[in-house]
């Protein structure tokens, strides 16, 4: 079975963002909803964090116990965090459970409402599961994912075809070095 969402963007977004939900961790889907409170965040989808991140604010919320301890590498260089298990639904309904996770320091923009400040990182611990894809037609990101990975995607063929039609047209307009 496939599931997938897209979410629009409007226009430009320099920070991929959507809505997901967590809840303490569950062995299997089958618990999704059995007395599990799920909580709504704000997530960023980050595919230069290798796994996922969650902030004090989902640990505190959840009341979170430590399960160790990891060293993370970031902007200002790395350091040690304690780590935690959750459960993390997707906006496809789709549950990541057991997903062990860092905390971290995000920083939202001022203008942001509280509750739309991010609260976790999506990183590729889970992008990596499906497909991903993001693009900027008509001046509007679009972000859409898909599980499981369902094909190879690659513009470059496309791409060529494109290039190769519209190099026929331009040769056509053409006649004895002169424009028609």
């Amino acid at each position: 079975m496939q599931h997938a969402f897209t979410t629009d963007y409007n226009g430009l977004t320099r920070v991929l963002h959507t809505k997901v939900w967590v809840c303490i961790p569950t062995v299997s889907s089958e618990e999704h909803g059995k007395n599990q409170e799920l909580k709504e965040y704000e997530a960023i989808w980050d595919t230069g964090a290798t796994n996922s991140a969650i902030t004090k604010q989902v640990i505190s919320d959840l009341d979170l116990k430590p399960t160790g301890l990891v060293e993370v590498r970031h902007a200002d260089g790395k350091s040690v965090t304690e780590t935690f298990l959750v459960s993390i639904v997707l906006p496809n309904r789709v549950m990541f459970g057991q997903v062990r996770v860092s905390k971290v320091n995000l920083i939202a923009d001022d203008n942001q409402k509280d509750e739309d400040k991010p609260q976790l990182l999506i990183g590729m611990d889970i992008i990596g599961a499906g497909d991903f894809v993001v693009s900027n037609y008509n001046g509007k990101t679009c972000l859409t994912f898909r599980l499981p990975s369902m094909e190879r995607i690659n513009f470059v063929p496309q791409a060529k075809m494109h290039n190769i039609i519209e190099q026929k047209k331009n040769r056509g307009s053409f006649k004895g070095g002169r424009r028609r």
